[in-house]
């Protein structure tokens, strides 16, 4: 028997589809990427926006047609039970509940490159964030203990990764983080260490410190920021200020003067004015963030901003975005152009592509490499070109 895996969403989904292909294996399936040639599917689902939750029931649709049972895992059918079990396929279509804390032993199949790996710290938000689904798909928060964290990073770099990024819904939601940055830094064969989904209220001067002198942790931050204008902060339930955000930076980079902040921002959220958003586009060129990216609001039943007043036109948010991301390629371009001469460490991934360790997987930009390498191969190159994303040995 053959079993299709779909994984759908982000980095945090991906472990869980692990941990189901894992499953498979040990149950006795053999695992396929050929659609044609499987026996079931399993689709794990992404329900954060209304563009996630479509791309997941047009993918269970096209599915339909193999007329083979699907099972639908994920965040779907934890945002809305009557997606699965509508049956419409000669199989019909089950649930699988994969969302949860898996112990570092449970069986797992790596989606990712060898050399690198995704390693979840926590399970669901107490933030509860006005826009976000969070809580109500994946629950309060929940830790792994730092003693399973460990033992599966060491595992990990027992098989050759040597790139390991922690995860979370909120990964300074863990009280013991710097400890497990610390010790993970001891383990041997690890080269990269990178932190992701860090909320700003709750990172500490502990973790700031720790990245710092830690050589194995990459100078690179993801701090989500979402906006910077105070009502719209309170709004969003943020539980951090303006004033607060401002000081952060400058901490951040006085300790690592050299750090990469990727942030992300939210333009549109109700009653936001031309002036909040004017308020946004002069902090994006104040501070002029290495990584950005921004999204339109998106108004999502069940959250408490889908029910404010101010709710602003979809044609004012699509022109706020694109006055947001024209602003941020400049920056960005000349940010990079800055990089011509220097030689940086790039791990090499195969096809002529490579990434320095400013440049997390999938959501930032690459290095284009002339010359033979082995992918997985960390390589000191020098930089010759760049754009607003990319670089060119």
């Amino acid at each position: 028997m053959k079993a299709c895996v779909i994984s759908l969403g982000c980095p945090k989904n991906l472990c869980d589809s692990e941990i189901l292909m894992g499953q498979l294996v040990s149950a006795g399936y053999e695992l396929t990427n050929k659609e044609r040639e499987a026996d079931l599917f399993v689709v794990n689902t992404c329900a954060f926006l209304k563009a996630a939750r479509d791309e997941s029931l047009q993918t269970i649709r096209s599915l339909r047609k193999y007329r083979k049972k699907i099972y639908v895992a994920g965040c779907l059918p934890k945002y809305s039970p009557s997606t699965s079990g509508r049956g419409g396929t000669k199989g019909g279509e089950g649930y699988i509940n994969s969302i949860g804390l898996h112990p570092y032993s449970a069986p797992r199949i790596k989606a990712t490159p060898p050399w690198t790996a995704y390693v979840k710290i926590a399970e669901g938000c107490n933030n509860r964030c006005s826009y976000c689904l969070i809580p109500k798909i994946r629950g309060k928060l929940k830790l792994r203990s730092v003693a399973d964290i460990l033992s599966e990073v060491k595992m990990l770099a027992k098989r050759g990764v040597k790139e390991v990024i922690f995860i979370a819904q909120d990964t300074t939601a863990h009280p013991q983080l710097s400890e497990i940055l610390r010790r993970s830094a001891n383990i041997r064969g690890l080269r990269w260490i990178r932190l992701m989904y860090a909320h700003p209220a709750h990172l500490t001067e502990k973790v700031i410190k720790t990245i710092k002198t830690e050589p194995k942790i990459v100078k690179y931050l993801d701090l989500p920021l979402q906006h910077i204008n105070d009502r719209i902060l309170r709004e969003m339930d943020r539980h951090i200020s303006r004033v607060q955000i401002l000081d952060l930076i400058s901490k951040i980079r006085r300790e690592i003067p050299k750090i990469a902040i990727r942030t992300s921002f939210i333009v549109g959220f109700p009653g936001e004015t031309d002036a909040e958003f004017k308020e946004l586009l002069d902090f994006i060129k104040e501070v002029r963030f290495e990584k950005l990216g921004a999204f339109i609001f998106s108004r999502e039943k069940g959250t408490p901003a889908a029910k404010k007043r101010g709710q602003v036109p979809e044609k004012v948010k699509r022109f706020r975005l694109h006055r947001l991301l024209p602003l941020q390629k400049r920056i960005a371009k000349e940010l990079n152009l800055k990089l011509i001469g220097k030689k940086l460490e790039v791990l090499y991934e195969g096809r002529g592509r490579g990434r320095t360790r400013y440049d997390a997987p999938l959501i930032d930009g690459s290095v284009k490499m002339s010359g033979k390498y082995r992918p997985g191969e960390l390589v000191k190159v020098k930089i010759t070109g760049a754009g607003a994303y990319d670089l060119v040995t």
